[in-house]
């Protein structure tokens, strides 16, 4: 089975450089990076998007790879952001990572009976994101579905522990197309 090919793209910007004084230019995400591994072993499942102007005017690329997902099993996840643009190219992911205080993404799954919960914390215990455990229960709807991917940035508004919902910036929006086996 594989996954459809399209990606939905809300918005695309970026993180703020931290060595940037105000107002500087923000760092440019260029490619957003999907893997899912079955916890049980077996090969991950990968699908990106690729914007070829950064945060530009264009529209982004059509996903690569499919995530085709199986009912009953449960997957370890990560998420990468990447500058591709720039020689070399830049790990965006580090930077959220560094400045975790300041970063969650935020994971929203369309299909019924799959959890998804974050597995990594900032240094204050709140959750970050970046890795994630999902479980696709076996109660799991068969089909066509979508895991949105949000990387919050906080800057003027705290980061809680108990967010649910991004209460700063909105850095990425992205929605991965997912197929469920039956």
């Amino acid at each position: 089975m594989t996954a459809l090919g399209i990606l939905t793209l809300t918005a695309l910007a970026a993180c703020g450089d931290s060595s940037t004084a105000p107002g500087g230019e923000s760092e440019v995400i260029s490619r957003v990076t999907l893997t899912l591994t079955p916890s049980s072993g077996g090969a991950a499942l990968t699908a990106y998007v690729d914007d070829a102007d950064g945060n530009g005017p264009g529209a982004p690329s059509a996903q690569v790879g499919a995530l085709a997902l199986t009912r009953g099993v449960t997957y370890t996840g990560s998420v990468k952001f990447e500058n591709r643009l720039a020689t070399p190219v830049e790990d965006i992911t580090q930077e959220v990572i560094s400045e975790a205080n300041e970063h969650s993404v935020f994971y929203t799954v369309s299909s019924t009976g799959v959890t998804l919960t974050t597995t990594d914390v900032d240094g204050q215990n709140r959750p970050l994101g970046v890795r994630f455990s999902k479980v696709m229960g076996a109660a799991a709807a068969p089909g066509a579905g979508t895991v949105r991917v949000l990387l919050c940035h906080y800057g003027s508004s705290p980061k809680v522990a108990t967010a649910t919902a991004c209460t700063g910036d909105t850095d990425i929006n992205v929605s991965f197309n997912v197929n469920i086996a039956g």
